[in-house]
């Protein structure tokens, strides 16, 4: 094998390297912001039922 080629496939394993570390790099912030969107969720989801329960409660009770 010629230097070039040598080179050039070592060029292209690099290149290889390059893009699977940055699919984990995108893949990893992919799962982070998946999960900080679903605590976030759970949140919403926390605010919402307490605000029915005031205004259960508000309906139920008139000097509330």
């Amino acid at each position: 094998m010629s230097p070039f080629e040598r080179l050039m496939i070592n060029r292209m394993v690099t290149f290889a390297e390059n893009k699977r570390n940055l699919h984990d790099l995108c893949e990893s912030r992919f799962n982070h912001m998946d999960s900080r969107f679903s605590n976030l969720d759970e949140h919403i989801e926390e605010v919402q039922n307490q605000i029915l329960e005031l205004q259960f409660e508000r309906e139920n009770n008139p000097s509330f």
